[in-house]
């Protein structure tokens, strides 16, 4: 390669990289604008959930999806469990705003009743229990749980603790289902951290220039 084609190959190099930065440097700016949303819902400030704009891409014409982050729901637990987490559910935007998520679960309940020998009604051991599922698709929400009495043998219970069930019957159902809405508690810039190439692409773009710059002014 003769002298003369060196300034010719360094701008043919310095306008590459620059290409590869700009290309990488959009990518920082997207990024940049994304954010964290923090959604408030069913009437309970307890009741949240965080959605990184970051995460939502078009899925069909006019509706977005990306996934929760964080959230939690205290509501129709399983025994011993304080609340439904709902990290990594997914949320609906439509037309750019959100809708929704799409999240569900089931729970169960016991509740004892035991009334010892000295009692009216003594003595006497019933346990309840309460089976359902719940559902949020997008501003609706649904539950549905059914409940069931049981009597206990209450001299095995007392004598070894075992459940002996002398009989049972089905003390209910309930359905619920109504409309809600989500309140926006917050935003704040998306956590996430810009690609390690913008940084990288800075660098090489500038030692492009320079070179390029050095170069000509030898030839010179």
């Amino acid at each position: 390669m003769s002298y003369k084609q060196m300034p010719r190959l360094g701008s043919a190099i310095a306008s590459t990289i620059l290409s590869v930065f700009s290309a990488v440097s959009l990518v920082g700016v997207d990024k940049a604008q994304a954010a964290l949303l923090t959604y408030n819902f069913l009437g309970d400030s307890r009741n949240f959930l965080k959605v990184d704009t970051s995460s939502v891409r078009e899925v069909a014409t006019g509706i977005s999806a990306g996934s929760v982050s964080e959230g939690r729901y205290y509501g129709f637990t399983r025994e011993g469990q304080e609340y439904n987490n709902l990290a990594g559910v997914t949320a609906i935007f439509r037309e750019g705003n959100f809708y929704g998520v799409q999240a569900g679960g089931d729970f169960h309940y016991i509740r004892d009743y035991i009334i010892p020998p000295d009692e009216p009604y003594g003595p006497r051991f019933e346990r309840v229990t309460t089976d359902g599922y719940w559902q949020i698709v997008g501003p609706t929400f649904e539950s549905y749980s059914e409940t069931w009495r049981r009597l206990v043998n209450y001299q095995s219970y007392i004598e070894d603790g075992s459940i002996v069930i002398e009989s049972a019957v089905r003390d209910g159902r309930s359905r619920n289902q109504y409309d809600f809405t989500y309140t926006l508690v917050n935003t704040e810039p998306s956590p996430v951290v810009p690609e390690p190439l913008t940084a990288g692409g800075t660098a090489l773009a500038l030692a492009g220039l320079s070179w390029l710059k050095h170069k000509k002014k030898k030839a010179a």
